[in-house]
């Protein structure tokens, strides 16, 4: 497997803005390019929106992954900015913020906390032991990609977090890697960058999913061949419109045409009732 020293010198940036500013394709956006191009040129024009769910989870991934980072986060106090106390505590927890604090809700920091806490005893009940973490790559694959792994690992595997409404298991959050396209080419788009900066392939992709209720439990899946086989496909698709639609600066949205549905040939109609 690779060593750390030769991911550090394959790191396409030292900070997350360096990353961020590295004009390549992802594999968020190639997502929205298979969805419709327009729903790519919207989203690059119009970044998206915080939330909850999204800071909970660069939260996460900090605690897990980049404690440092982490530490950067002040909980604000959860008091009742309408009263006397309630003011003279806000502004103290504000005189104390120093520059590069990030300051933050104190019930999303607890979520956080719960979620990386089980994150990272599951890391040492199944053996995971990080090479390196958030590795950002970069490689030229027809057009510029780019990718933010959560970790590679010493077992050879490359590992992306989730946190998840819902059930760690085949019938809940197993149900998704089948069905869902996401999961299928974000893992055929980390092990192709792997690929292409350094030679070779890691022996796979795998979840290390948390649930988001208590007591949050956890548990790894791993993508099978055959779906990375199909996300490999959907990765090919989208880079190959990506590349048509920047050539032409058109970003086409559905087809115009009427869009007939009928019964997929393997769902047989319900049974009739019979009664005696």
């Amino acid at each position: 497997m690779y060593t750390p020293e030769e991911i550090q010198a394959k790191l396409a940036g030292k900070t997350r803005a360096d990353y961020d500013a590295i004009d390549a394709l992802n594999q968020t956006a190639a997502k929205l390019l298979l969805k419709a191009p327009a729903k790519y040129a919207h989203d690059k024009a119009n970044p998206r929106k915080d939330s909850k769910a999204l800071r909970e989870g660069i939260m996460t991934h900090a605690a897990v992954l980049a404690q440092d980072e982490f530490a950067k986060f002040k909980p604000e106090p959860d008091t009742d900015k309408r009263t006397k106390e309630g003011k003279e505590v806000h502004a103290y927890w504000k005189s104390t913020l120093q520059p590069g604090d990030v300051p933050c809700k104190a019930d999303e920091y607890d979520n956080a906390l719960s979620y990386s806490d089980a994150l990272r005893i599951a890391m040492g009940r199944y053996n995971i032991v990080p090479i390196a973490t958030e590795v950002m790559l970069t490689a030229d694959y027809m057009v510029p990609i780019k990718g933010s792994l959560d970790l590679i690992a010493a077992d050879g595997y490359v590992y992306d977090i989730k946190t998840t409404m819902e059930e760690a298991t085949p019938k809940g959050f197993g149900r998704q890697l089948i069905w869902s396209d996401d999961f299928k080419l974000q893992a055929a788009w980390y092990l192709l960058l792997c690929k292409l900066n350094f030679g070779v392939r890691p022996k796979g992709f795998r979840l290390l999913v948390v649930e988001k209720e208590a007591p949050y439990l956890t548990a790894v899946f791993e993508l099978h061949q055959d779906l990375i086989a199909e996300g490999e496909a959907l990765m090919l698709s989208a880079i190959k419109a990506y590349e048509v639609c920047k050539s032409f600066n058109e970003w086409p949205a559905y087809p115009s045409e009427v869009i007939v549905i009928a019964r997929p040939t393997s769902a047989a109609p319900l049974a009739p009732i019979n009664f005696a």
